[in-house]
């Protein structure tokens, strides 16, 4: 099972090779409308029958998606019980794989990508002249449309967006790509699987949100990690790498070779709070907190991350990610791809930088 950064990868990686090639990339992100919820039972087992699935496995799927009822409480009244009649059971396990078989079929194209993760899904589309791109994606969404309407698939058009990637100083005018004759923005950034992707593809929205949230979980802590907290230390240090840091640094091999700038604010922001934790006066060096805290600083802790995930990669038995073109750390170019990361080393005191290794 390929995780969310895994995907993520497939995606910053198929944007980069466009920036390598001189091409833009646009991204249409296909809102599915309460997709577990909406599954049409008999579509979905016509398909299990088209797929080869014994008599004995549909009775049993049958059964397990048509005999569900449920029941609405409202302070001390209770409603009597009414079939559900679509949807799948989500929180199960065979729930992820029946939403799976449904949308196996998802109409393909010669000269767009797809990446989909559960119900987030994405159309990539790449070429040198931007309303290319626009007429690409347009045709894909007309054919596209006929395939939802036939399996009872509905689309939020509201909330789909169209998103740009391009080194472009000036993109020009780009042509409306529409969804059932609703019509889909291009915005400049979007979240997709909790990474915030950017039009020049540098991550600065990400890292800023990721501050925000890490300062807003900081307050919520602040009882226990303040410098008049009485908890001992290594309690305190272990909250910071339970419920901070891990907000800091989600997907961080997908950004780790994000410019120095950026990174740099990540840095002072454990600093400062390893100084909170231990109530540490200003003349300590932060070289000493992190040994005696025995916490990374946070570009070597990222770095091992991301050798962890790259070392993990080769064991994914997904031919998306195996066709992920190889790495040259020599070629100027693949200097922001995110495997770039691994030949890194960070000078961090007192003056943060980063030097490349071969």
């Amino acid at each position: 099972m390929c995780s969310t950064v895994t995907q993520l990868l497939r995606v910053t990686e198929l944007v980069h090779t466009g920036f390598q090639n001189h091409q833009s990339t646009g991204m249409l992100f296909v809102d599915i409308a309460k997709a577990f919820d909406k599954i049409w039972y008999d579509g979905l087992i016509s398909k299990m029958m088209r797929f080869g699935f014994s008599d004995q496995i549909l009775k049993i799927i049958h059964s397990y998606l048509n005999s569900r009822e449920f029941r609405v409480r409202v302070e001390n009244c209770l409603s009597s019980p009414r079939t559900v009649k679509s949807g799948i059971p989500q929180g199960s396990l065979l729930g992820p794989r029946l939403f799976n078989l449904y949308i196996n079929d998802f109409p393909k194209a010669d000269n767009v990508h797809l990446t989909m993760y559960a119900d987030d899904t994405a159309i990539i589309s790449q070429h040198t002249y931007n309303f290319k791109i626009s007429e690409r994606l347009q045709n894909y969404i007309t054919r596209l449309q006929l395939w939802l309407v036939a399996w009872k698939i509905k689309v939020n058009a509201s909330k789909s967006v169209s998103l740009l990637f391009t080194k472009q100083r000036c993109i020009g005018n780009l042509s409306n790509i529409s969804i059932f004759d609703q019509l889909v923005p291009f915005v400049t950034e979007f979240k997709y699987l909790g990474l915030i992707l950017d039009a020049k593809l540098n991550f600065s929205p990400h890292i800023r949100a990721a501050l925000q949230k890490a300062a807003g979980m900081s307050q919520t802590l602040n009882c226990l990690i303040s410098r008049k907290c009485k908890l001992p230390i290594r309690h305190k240090g272990l909250l910071y790498k339970l419920f901070l840091r891990p907000i800091l640094l989600y997907a961080s091999p997908i950004w780790a070779s994000a410019a120095v700038t950026y990174l740099k604010k990540l840095l002072v922001f454990q600093n400062k709070h390893l100084r909170k934790i231990t109530n540490a006066p200003w003349f300590v060096r932060n070289e000493m907190l992190h040994k005696d805290l025995k916490i990374d600083p946070i570009l070597d802790f990222i770095k091992n991350q991301s050798k962890k995930f790259f070392d993990r990669l080769p064991q994914i038995p997904n031919q998306s990610i195996r066709v992920i073109p190889a790495y040259d750390n020599l070629v100027p170019s693949s200097a922001k791809r995110p495997r770039a990361a691994l030949h890194h080393i960070y000078q961090h005191f007192a003056v943060l930088k980063r030097l490349q290794i071969s």
